[in-house]
């Protein structure tokens, strides 16, 4: 998945919030949060991953283990995680926050990432990413969350 892939998402999001598209048709089965909690969490982690994540795991961690996490999402083309994870030290996720501004949160991550030139933070698990590689994990953590995106 590429950068080009993130933003479809986003784009097939942006419609299907529109359309009224019900909330369990597009969030994967068994998510513990609503439709604008898990837009917000994908907005964090895009955003984070320019302006600088809010805790790192142990630098062992990301040296070692993180890696080769990251490069088995990227070789399977999917990605398994808890569904539950929040970014630790990332504002609560907010259950009442409308749908419509979750999704201009996550439309604002998504154009600063896409613009973004330099470098990029390092992620709390899989430590330095290429800004290809962050745009295709970004990519399989909305697939991921949001699958009902993902067969468009």
């Amino acid at each position: 998945m590429t950068e080009n892939s993130l933003s479809t998402l986003a784009d097939r999001l942006r419609t299907d919030i529109a359309e009224g598209r019900d909330e369990a048709a597009v969030l994967a089965p068994g998510s513990v949060w609503n439709l604008s909690q898990t837009v917000q969490h994908c907005a964090q982690t895009v955003g984070y991953s320019v302006s600088g994540y809010p805790k790192l795991k142990p630098a062992l961690v990301r040296a070692v283990i993180g890696p080769v996490v990251k490069k088995a999402f990227l070789r399977r083309g999917a990605m398994k995680h808890p569904l539950g994870a929040v970014i630790e030290g990332a504002p609560a996720l907010d259950p009442a926050l409308p749908v419509g501004e979750a999704m201009a949160r996550l439309d604002e991550a998504v154009k600063v990432f896409t613009a973004h030139t330099g470098a990029h933070a390092p992620h709390p698990t899989y430590g330095r990413c290429t800004h290809e590689e962050f745009a295709a994990l970004h990519a399989l953590h909305l697939a991921e969350h949001l699958p009902g995106l993902a067969v468009v």
